[in-house]
């Protein structure tokens, strides 16, 4: 079906490289099957029987309707449909209709706002990654419209905001609260660092006024952060001030243990290694801040990449509306990523390039979105 479409302008002609592609999408994760597309494989014949058998599984612990089923994955977490070519055999000997919708859809993340379809993409994919990352310019975001099959898609979200007008949530502020959040992350006479600290200042400022049920001064501060009329230099803090603890965190056993991600384990044993190489990693950091100052050259990177986690996930409004937590989750993803770049770093004792820190975010990104153990982390 026809649909009104908006989406980041780097989703416009995004293709999958398929075997190009350095990574593979069909390992390091549970694979979900739809309840449609398991019906399908239970009451498959001819090739489609012989392909699937003994390699699906009831799911027994979730009543959702894109958790009915798992692939039964091999070694190293490896789709059992994944073959030597890097290919799908499910794609390649029985057709595309066959895929369930997880395998149609990936990397592409579907949201519903006010009737129209948003549509971005998953940085666990590589070539989402550097599409979407690597460009220097600020990300756009584009109106279309597209047809599409709402049968081969997952909507992760709906927000209808016009339908809490004149209520005490603030969601009927969404669309100015998401316009200012991506302004303040695009300020680019800021630090990532100050622009987080100034987004987490106007969710806090928020947040209080509506527990204060003081809307009046919500319209207010909204318009005084839309016309610019807001001091950001005052909200800007402090560069973040991490402790021995958390950068000893990010390779605690419990954690380590339960990475899917090869590359991901690859990552943080290297990261591993740095810390232990610096033995004070604090007074390290502190005594030669190149890393730093490296980190601050690819500011686009992080930016483009905390925009697009905004836009993606419905920032603040993916906890409900706790706002706080919200951020705080955004800027947890951002002070790991961060931290594992350095550590890598500070082992290879290298200079910190684009693709260690896109490697990073990539192989991150796929552990964050389906464990637990991050989860409970971020």
């Amino acid at each position: 079906m026809k649909v009104n479409s908006f989406l980041p302008k780097y989703m416009v002609d995004f293709k999958c490289i398929n075997s190009k592609c350095i990574d593979t999408c069909c390992a390091g994760w549970d694979i979900n099957i739809d309840d449609a597309t398991y019906n399908k494989y239970v009451n498959s014949d001819g090739d489609l029987k012989k392909l699937v058998s003994g390699k699906f599984v009831k799911n027994n612990e979730e009543d959702n309707s894109f958790n009915c089923g798992f692939m039964i994955l091999k070694e190293e977490s490896r789709c059992p449909f994944l073959n030597s070519n890097m290919l799908c055999d499910i794609h390649g000997e029985t057709g595309e209709e066959n895929l369930c919708i997880t395998c149609k859809s990936y990397p592409r993340v579907f949201n519903i706002v006010d009737d129209v379809y948003e549509k971005s993409g998953l940085p666990s994919c590589i070539e989402i990654c550097t599409r979407a990352l690597l460009n220097r310019d600020k990300m756009e975001f584009v109106e279309s419209e597209e047809d599409i099959e709402e049968g081969n898609i997952e909507i992760r979200r709906i927000i209808d905001s016009e339908a809490f007008d004149g209520t005490e949530s603030l969601v009927q502020y969404f669309w100015d609260i998401r316009v200012i959040s991506i302004n303040i992350m695009q300020l680019r006479n800021y630090s990532i660092e100050e622009r987080l600290n100034i987004l987490l200042s106007f969710y806090s400022k928020l947040e209080k006024l509506n527990i204060l049920k003081e809307f009046e001064n919500i319209d207010e501060t909204i318009e005084e952060f839309n016309n610019g009329l807001v001091n950001f230099g005052s909200l800007k803090g402090e560069s973040f001030k991490e402790k021995s603890d958390f950068y000893k965190s990010l390779c605690d056993s419990k954690l380590v243990d339960n990475i899917r991600s090869i590359r991901l384990k690859v990552c943080v044993d290297e990261y591993k290694a740095g810390i232990l190489k610096a033995v004070d990693i604090i007074k390290y950091i502190e005594e030669d801040p190149k890393y730093l100052n490296q980190l601050e050259q690819y500011s686009y990177i992080f930016e483009n990449y905390l925009v697009n986690q905004i836009f993606k996930d419905l920032v603040p409004f993916n906890k409900g509306e706790n706002l706080i937590g919200s951020i705080k989750k955004v800027i947890n993803t951002y002070r790991i990523i961060k931290a594992y770049v350095i550590g890598i770093a500070i082992n290879n004792d290298e200079d910190i390039k684009e693709e260690n820190i896109i490697t990073v975010i990539q192989a991150l990104s796929k552990d964050i979105e389906h464990n637990k153990v991050f989860k409970e982390l971020l």
